[in-house]
């Protein structure tokens, strides 16, 4: 592929990240913007990035590559990643954006995938491409709502707290230092999660009862490698109740308590997630393995075959159906 857009140099960066004056401020590059087909957020989302990389590639093509079938609906924001990897480029997903921090990264020229809500208050999981800013507004690349869709700070706060400000962002090898230096504390990994802990928990003791401040504080833990102290954290979010959809987009509670031995738990969400999307590959790797755990073996089966349906390549699902010699 040919990258032959040249990244802003540090000085013109570091000039715009403390301009006040910099409104209308874009991404360099083309957006090969393209409005979406059914279920293919993340696919035009890819496209969208890659195009401000200098590839262009048709939507087709992306959803192709990204789904495992037709019947596959959702793309992973890891799967993003993984995606847009493939084309040379490195990547970091995080969480806490806000318009602040957007705005910044847009002035140094890093292009923020953002995993929101598709309006404010739904329970619909949407990927956007915020790419320009207008004063304090960001602007992003909506495959459903258009180029240049206009998100003031009180709705991308609305949009980003379902997913606790998840974002995605892809960059050249030679950005790292720029993207560190925008970044801060949260270029490290760990730097993230612990903030992401932090303001979770400070949520947590402000609103007990803010399920979404709950779940937060579980996916920090959890990726963190606390599997006992987030299966509680996820336990109470789901309890406060959660959109019906949302564990279409986010497995994490389930991954918890599957680690913990909590698989009845497991079992009766992810059964309830699956009687509106009843082929997920992910919810029904979940809840195999929580019938696994509960010795209900040909339940297991059941589910693993319907992983196959939309991940025909799935290695797990292969062993736990191959025949016993």
């Amino acid at each position: 592929m040919n990258f032959t857009r040249m990244c802003l140099p540090v000085a013109l960066a570091v000039s715009l990240l403390s301009s006040s004056a910099a409104a209308q401020t874009s991404v360099p590059g083309k957006l090969g913007f393209e409005y979406q087909r059914l279920n293919n957020c993340g696919p035009v989302s890819a496209k969208m990035t890659l195009s401000l990389y200098g590839v262009d590639l048709a939507q087709a093509d992306v959803a192709a590559a990204l789904k495992r079938t037709r019947a596959d609906r959702n793309v992973t924001t890891p799967e993003l990643a993984a995606y847009l990897e493939r084309f040379g480029l490195l990547t970091v997903r995080r969480w806490l954006i806000t318009p602040t921090l957007t705005r910044r990264l847009i002035a140094a020229g890093f292009p923020v995938i953002l995993h929101q809500t598709q309006k404010p208050g739904d329970d619909i999981g949407h990927f956007r491409v915020a790419h320009a800013f207008d004063g304090a507004t960001v602007l992003s690349g909506d495959s459903m709502f258009g180029p240049r869709t206009r998100h003031s700070e009180r709705d991308f706060a609305r949009l980003s707290q379902p997913y606790n400000g998840e974002y995605l962002i892809a960059y050249r090898p030679k950005q790292a230092k720029l993207l560190e230096r925008v970044l801060g504390a949260d270029w490290g990994r760990a730097g993230n999660l612990n903030r992401l802990e932090a303001v979770s928990a400070a949520r947590v003791k402000a609103d007990s009862s803010d399920a979404y401040a709950w779940w937060g504080l579980g996916q920090a833990r959890l990726y963190k490698g606390l599997s006992r102290t987030a299966a509680p954290a996820f336990k109470e979010a789901a309890r406060l109740g959660l959109p019906a959809k949302h564990l279409w987009y986010q497995q994490d509670a389930l991954e918890a308590w599957n680690r913990v031995g909590w698989y009845e738990l497991t079992r009766d969400y992810a059964t309830r997630a699956l009687r509106s999307y009843a082929t997920s590959a992910e919810l029904n790797t979940q809840l195999a393995r929580a019938l696994e755990g509960l010795k209900r073996t040909a339940q297991a089966k059941t589910a693993w075959r319907a992983v196959l349906i939309e991940n025909p390549l799935s290695l797990k699902a292969r062993a736990a159906l191959k025949p016993r010699s």
